[in-house]
């Protein structure tokens, strides 16, 4: 062996793939019984219930051009339509205008007609029109950010819901410079971000753009899938699961890894795509400055509740892709995905598989057993959509402590550790707790960490320790 690769998500398959096609000697670990991390597909009683993510940015290209290298570019499809997605505000749905990007209007008309704001809640998002840009270089929150623009209005029933619920951190801890970068960018350009949403509407209209989420036909879990069947398939990767690594130490050139069952390896180089709080423990010894870098990103929990329905248990069909919920709403979940709706072969005919979020409004509940969480949440669609029939199916998945935060200063705690790591050229660390929380993040980091380590046992000159060099634009 030449290289170990600690943790088997998809970071850590990214890279173990990419090694064995450069022919490199690779050994991949996994703590647990299973490959692809939060990326998880099951077929139950002809649902598709997926525990992550269910699809990925196309515009970031990275996981495109895998599920294309994996022989998947058949399997690629896009969102049915309509493409309506609901806000649950102050008591009612809302539908999101039509042309809404990051929490800005790319198309003027919808955002006027909306009946989310008031008039007067629209003159004082209109206000970003005249107001001077801010001028400052330093990374704030996105909703300082937004609040100082477009007002508190919107960041509570729109922006919160939007960028908050996706990366699991309330939008006035989330970083600008980590999260939406182009936000800042779209005031230095344009001054107002109103306007700067216009001009991107029209230039999305010129280029054609549709939605920018594919997924696969079979689920997520065919990425991670095929990632599996390629490696096996690779004479020079070897794959061991249910193997913890504890500690890890240098030695001479390479290192010594030590596991829970006391086996010692001793790689020339190291990937360490495995979850944040692991990552810093590992790090502890051999560099206790990054260690104390990637221990400073904290981590929160969620849980996704899959629900299967019939569609007669519906006082009428539900409709759309699914809904946000806004700030101040009495509703313990924070959003619904309706998967059947959105994406084609996910249910059996007749039937709704609805996905729902829960944790980051009211946290105390994942403490909760898997009956108790069910039972709140079909307390909340019995609320929100009238539906008060016990579900046909229901699947908990929980991730504790596995949700990386983004916080203000996020890029400050990456480059520190990468700093930290400089003078261990053939150790790369990769992850969804560092550059990117989306696959195609992770996919990238996971490729750029084999290059890394690849080009020091070439001989060559590293690139930087972290795996990527951009966050989710």
């Amino acid at each position: 062996m030449t290289v170990l690769v600690v943790g088997g998500g998809i970071s850590g398959l990214t890279a173990a793939y990419a090694l064995g096609r450069a022919g490199i000697p690779t050994m991949l670990v996994e703590a647990t019984d299973r490959l692809g991390g939060k990326v998880r597909t099951e077929r139950v009683d002809g649902f598709l219930v997926e525990s992550g993510p269910d699809s990925f940015i196309s515009y970031r290209p990275a996981a495109l051009e895998l599920a294309r290298e994996l022989s998947l570019g058949d399997a690629i499809i896009g969102p049915t339509h309509p493409r309506t997605v609901w806000i649950r505000s102050r008591g009612r749905f809302v539908q999101l205008p039509e042309g809404m990007g990051l929490a800005l209007p790319t198309r003027l008309g919808p955002f006027i007609a909306t009946d989310m704001f008031s008039p007067l809640e629209k003159l004082r998002i209109g206000l970003d029109l005249v107001l001077p840009r801010d001028g400052l270089g330093r990374d704030v929150s996105v909703g300082a950010f937004l609040r100082r623009r477009l007002g508190g209005v919107l960041v509570d029933r729109l922006a919160g819901p939007l960028l908050g619920g996706v990366y699991g951190t309330p939008i006035d801890e989330l970083s600008l410079d980590a999260v939406v970068p182009q936000l800042r960018e779209a005031e230095r350009r344009h001054r107002s971000l109103l306007l700067a949403g216009i001009a991107s509407g029209r230039a999305a209209k010129v280029g054609g753009s549709g939605s920018p989420f594919v997924s696969l036909a079979g689920g997520m879990g065919q990425l991670s899938g095929a990632l599996v069947e390629a490696i096996e398939e690779s004479s020079g990767v070897e794959v061991r699961m249910k193997s913890t690594a504890v500690t890890l130490v240098g030695r001479g050139g390479g290192f010594d890894v030590r596991f829970a069952n006391g086996e010692l390896l001793r790689p020339e180089a190291v990937v360490l795509a495995s979850p944040g709080p692991v990552t810093a423990g590992l790090l502890d010894e051999i560099a206790p400055a990054a260690a104390a870098h990637v221990r400073s990103i904290t981590h929160s929990s969620t849980a996704v509740v899959s629900l299967g329905y019939r569609l007669d248990q519906f006082p009428k069909p539900p409709s759309g892709h699914g809904f946000l919920v806004a700030e101040g709403e009495p509703l313990a979940v924070d959003a619904c995905t309706m998967s059947s709706l959105k994406w084609a072969g996910r249910a059996p005919d007749g039937t709704v598989l609805l996905r729902v979020f829960i944790g980051s409004r009211s946290p105390g509940v994942l403490a909760g057993s898997d009956a108790e969480i069910v039972a709140l949440v079909e307390r909340d669609l019995a609320l929100a959509m009238g539906v008060h029939a016990a579900p046909i199916l229901a699947r908990v998945a929980r991730w504790i402590g596995q949700m990386p935060n983004y916080t203000v200063g996020h890029l400050e705690r990456v480059a520190g550790a990468s700093a930290a790591l400089a003078g261990l050229p053939n150790l790369a660390i990769a992850g969804a707790a560092f550059r990117g929380i989306g696959v195609p993040d992770c996919v990238a980091q996971g490729r750029a960490a084999a290059a890394r380590v690849g080009e020091v046992l070439s001989g060559g000159v590293p690139g930087p320790a972290e795996a990527a060099e951009a966050v989710p634009a």
